[in-house]
């Protein structure tokens, strides 16, 4: 009788204990697919903001966020749906924590992934028949101990290009369809931010307007990127025959710039100027075309507004950073090959019997310490170091622009590979398992700093931070 009583005691007593556990946890829920993450497995909480990065204009909402553990598991994933919507994940256990945050994306328009099958590299692609809204990434790091209250903000930088105004003027009035066409882009984007694929393509179908000459887009359309050069390709569609009239840019078409194109035809001339003003801060890029039916020429001018920093562009960032002028007689050599004992980073037809390549340096260099010294004092270790890694040969040799390493960076594979065959260095890009390399850069002040390789934002240069030697030069093959 004794051990019945003192049985029932116990269960009841862990009856207790669990009603009591169950009722002092908390739950987070998937905005996806309602799956729950119990409160009770850790004590520390979370808040998260977001912001525009500079120059990126406001945010996009909805901005859907994706929090990740150490063991890259998905442990949140929740919708800020405006500007005054506040996100507190509660019950966090103490670890390190990514998140991964898209702007102006939702799940009527894009394939977004739920938490149960969210991974860092998971593809966010368009719905069949959907085009691309203003959309903004982004990614940082957050390391959340016992019992803590940690407040995190996101920077969202924009992912995609503006084509903004394209009209097409003293088109013949029996013209059946006009429209644009512009590749190759990227295609897709993975949750980290990161682009992926690389036959991507924008299309745009124009409008007659009034005149009967006239043909405009009727929306602004927002595009990826460009994979290298993009191709602007004008169609028209006479008596059911359509004539095409190509152009290949001389610099890529990036993200966070608008694309206005103005075009005249000419009978069997076709000439076409464009404007890339850059969204809120970039400067404009002019692009003029010649079409007729048996050649093609083209020349482009890039100007700095405002004292904007020209990410990628046609330049480089600061003084000390402008490449030659020069044109080296010969033929160009071939991407992935050595040149000079430098690498082939990359080559442009210029569609003007020149080809313009950049090199990149065999090694690299880093150590240099930055605490408590002036920018004069780190100019002059960096440069030092530029000199080291420069070649006799070739002129010119300077610190890579943003844009440079965001080709690099996501083609580092196959780079990688070459630079393998040949013996140079890889090009590093990842310093840790949850931080990636940076690189020093001339910014827009002129100052020396580092760089995120795989968002190319700004930051604090140390002694982890990478001195690589880059250049450009022109080839009249």
């Amino acid at each position: 009788m004794k051990k019945k009583t003192l049985s029932m005691l116990y269960f009841a007593i862990l009856a207790m204990a669990t009603l009591c556990l169950a009722s002092c946890s908390k739950s987070v829920t998937d905005d996806d697919d309602n799956t729950a993450i119990t409160a009770g497995q850790g004590n520390s909480n979370l808040s998260i903001l977001t912001r525009a990065g500079e120059g990126e204009g406001s945010v996009a909402y909805p901005v859907v966020l994706y929090v990740f553990n150490s063991s890259n598991q998905c442990v949140a994933v929740k919708t800020l749906a405006d500007e005054t919507a506040e996100l507190t994940i509660e019950g966090l256990k103490a670890d390190t924590y990514n998140v991964f945050a898209i702007g102006g994306a939702d799940n009527t328009r894009y394939s977004l992934p739920t938490q149960a099958n969210a991974t860092p590299t998971t593809l966010i692609t368009l719905l069949e028949g959907k085009v691309h809204e203003d959309l903004m990434t982004g990614r940082n790091t957050v390391v959340i101990g016992d019992d803590e209250d940690n407040q995190l903000t996101l920077a969202l930088q924009r992912k995609v290009a503006m084509v903004k105004q394209v009209e097409v003027k003293m088109v013949p009035a029996d013209a059946e369809a006009v429209s644009l066409v512009i590749t190759p882009l990227r295609e897709a984007f993975q949750l980290n931010g990161e682009y992926s694929g690389e036959a991507g393509s924008f299309t745009q179908d124009l409008v007659k307007q009034s005149d009967n000459r006239t043909w405009k887009n009727a929306t602004e359309q927002y595009m990826l990127p460009s994979v290298g050069n993009a191709t602007i390709t004008i169609k028209m569609t006479l008596d059911g025959n359509v004539r095409s009239y190509s152009y290949t840019c001389a610099e890529p078409l990036l993200a966070n710039y608008k694309l206005n194109i103005d075009a005249t035809y000419t009978g069997n001339t076709f000439n076409m100027t464009g404007t890339l003003t850059g969204a809120t801060w970039e400067g404009e890029r002019t692009i003029t075309f010649e079409f007729n039916e048996d050649n093609v020429t083209g020349s482009e001018e890039t100007t700095q507004g405002g004292g904007g920093n020209n990410e990628g562009g046609n330049g480089n960032e600061g003084s000390g950073n402008t490449p030659s002028g020069e044109t080296t007689e010969g033929s160009a050599p071939a991407v992935g090959s050595d040149y000079q004992g430098a690498y082939v980073l990359r080559s442009v037809d210029n569609g003007d019997n020149t080809v313009t390549v950049t090199l990149m340096s065999a090694e690299d260099y880093s150590g240099i310490s930055c605490n408590g010294k002036t920018q004069e004092q780190i100019k002059a270790e960096v440069d030092e170091a530029l000199i080291n890694l420069s070649i006799d040969a070739v002129d010119g040799w300077r610190l890579p622009t943003k844009e440079e390493l965001e080709y690099t960076y996501n083609n580092r594979s196959e780079v990688n590979t070459k630079l393998s065959k040949l013996g140079f260095k890889s090009f590093s890009y990842s310093q840790n398992v949850t931080t990636s390399s940076r690189y020093f850069i001339v910014n827009s002040a002129g100052n020396y700093t580092g760089c995120d390789v795989s968002n190319r934002n700004e930051i604090n240069p140390n002694t982890a931070t990478i001195v690589r030697a880059f250049t450009t030069l022109t080839f009249n093959n």
